[in-house]
């Protein structure tokens, strides 16, 4: 009897961003997976010369994008939607962040979360590869967008009860290392591989050191939701700085967020090894019928009513947008790849820093490292054909062609 139809692709470039730089050849898919990178191939290709060939994006912290919302909804539709849409702006993997929510819709949305990683295909889209729970663990005094009547106290106990509802999926942490019952849920974090990141903290130079010390190794959105940096209490912002090993992540890079200098200040401290991107996009479309809130950076008012986003800017204009529409939803927010594109050149290696800060890093700080995040032998097949421009040519997840 013969054994199961394989599946091949095989795609050829000039130029290829590999861990070892950039070369010129062909990648052999077999059954989703990256079988060789090979000078030669005798056989049917697809010819992107002229094209680059990089790993797919990975975004650690996206709480929506495009039609779906899930640190709003904490259904599977929004995560379904997620996945469909983030190809379009180069994810092809991601871990669907929480909030700071009520704890009956976090519980429900981390059982949403589990069974929406338990039926993914490729031809879904980008995949779920775990969750980040962004709180419930934070300090009111740095709460930025999180509820603070959904605060809770960390405790090892806790978590566990959110990750066992996750199926073990939680892969990345945000808390706050000052508050009581932090520490010994971090080193509870490390010893499952589970990254712990300090966000939403008030903590000292000293608190953070002693977090470290613990377990603790990445930084949620850089800057933003910390203690700031002053020259006799470093604060978090000053830890995270001098600690070289821990890894930082930064947000869209606007200009509003983080300014471009701030960027470069950090870049230059964390270098490609240690630096990391992701998008912190909410899925403002998917947010629940009745939902308002006031974004204090982008001065509106995000109001939802009658199945339709209405956008009460501070000058007193409203936008109004179709929430089933991509093309309309997807203008609310910067993406990945327009990020990507704001700080390419001032890379030390333009795409081949990209591919250290927006998809081994972030690989490595998901747990999908064996798998994820490098365009090598034994790796999942997932791959952006971009153009000179840095647009998106084709995506592919798992080697299966991603409509765009």
């Amino acid at each position: 009897m013969g054994g199961p139809v394989m599946s091949q692709l095989v795609l050829k470039s000039d130029r290829i961003i590999t861990p070892q730089g950039e070369v010129s050849g062909f990648v052999e898919i077999r059954d989703g997976k990256i079988h060789a990178i090979t000078e030669s191939y005798l056989g049917d290709y697809l010819d992107y010369t002229g094209k680059t060939l990089m790993p797919g994006f990975i975004d650690i912290h996206i709480h929506g994008w495009g039609r779906g919302s899930y640190a709003y909804k904490g259904n599977i539709e929004s995560l379904r939607y997620m996945s469909e849409d983030l190809p379009k702006v180069g994810v092809t993997a991601y871990l669907p962040t929480t909030s700071t929510m009520p704890n009956d819709f976090l519980e429900s949305s981390l059982l949403a979360a589990k069974e929406h990683i338990g039926e993914y295909r490729p031809d879904m889209g980008a995949e779920p590869i775990g969750i980040h729970m962004e709180g419930p663990y934070i300090n009111k005094a740095y709460l930025g967008l999180q509820r603070e009547d959904s605060i809770q106290q960390p405790s090892i106990e806790g978590f566990d009860h959110f990750n066992q509802l996750a199926g073990n999926q939680v892969k990345l942490m945000t808390l706050a290392p000052e508050i009581e019952g932090s520490l010994p849920l971090i080193s509870h974090l490390r010893d499952k591989g589970i990254t712990a990141s300090a966000g939403h903290t008030a903590a000292t130079f000293d608190e953070i050191t002693a977090a470290i010390e613990a377990g603790l190794q990445h930084f949620t959105h850089a800057y933003s939701g910390m203690r700031g940096f002053h020259h006799r209490e470093l604060g978090v912002v000053g830890a995270l700085m001098y600690y070289q090993d821990t890894f930082a992540e930064v947000a869209k890079q606007t200009g509003i967020t983080v300014k471009p200098e701030a960027f470069d200040i950090l870049y230059r401290l964390k270098t490609d090894n240690r630096m990391v991107m992701m998008s912190d996009c909410m899925g403002y479309a998917d947010f629940p019928d009745g939902y308002e809130f006031y974004h204090y950076l982008r001065k509106e008012t995000f109001i939802v009513e009658g199945g339709k986003l209405h956008l009460k800017h501070d000058d007193g204009s409203v936008k109004t947008v179709d929430p089933c529409c991509y093309q309309e939803v997807a203008g609310l927010e910067m993406n990945y790849l327009e990020s990507v594109r704001a700080v390419v050149d001032r890379l030390d290696h333009g795409l081949c820093s990209v591919a250290k800060i927006a998809c081994e890093n972030p690989a490595i700080l998901a747990g999908a490292s064996d798998r994820k995040g490098k365009l090598a032998t034994g790796m999942d097949a997932d791959i952006l054909v971009l153009d000179d421009e840095l647009n998106l040519v084709d995506v592919y997840c798992h080697g299966v062609k991603q409509p765009l």
